[in-house]
C-alpha cells in the first residue's frame, strides 16, 4: 500500500456504524502524504485507549508492534461525506 501510495497518493476511508444501530457513516477523500514520525507514539497511544495493556498478550503485542519501522499515511481532505438515517 505505501508504494502505491507514493505513485498515486490518493486515498479515502469510510468508517459506518456497526451492523445493528441506525446506519450512518463518514468518508473521507483527498491526497495523502506518508509520515515517518510520530507512528510509534500513535500506536502507543491506541493501544492504550483500546487494549488492556496490563494482559501480557495485549503487551507484548505493542512491543512487537513498537519494534517495526511504522509510518503514518495522513490524508488531506479534500472531499468529506456523511450519511445519518
Amino acid at each position: 500500500k505505501i508504494r502505491r501510495l507514493r505513485r498515486d497518493p490518493r486515498a479515502s476511508i469510510v468508517v459506518a456504524a456497526p451492523v445493528g444501530e441506525r446506519e450512518r457513516w463518514v468518508s473521507v477523500a483527498g491526497r495523502t502524504t506518508v509520515e515517518t514520525d510520530g507512528a510509534h507514539d500513535l500506536c502507543s497511544r491506541l493501544a492504550a485507549r483500546y487494549w488492556d495493556l496490563d494482559d501480557p498478550v495485549r503487551a507484548a503485542d505493542l512491543t512487537a508492534i513498537l519494534a517495526d519501522d511504522q509510518v503514518r499515511v495522513v490524508i488531506h481532505p479534500e472531499a468529506v461525506h456523511r450519511y445519518a438515517y
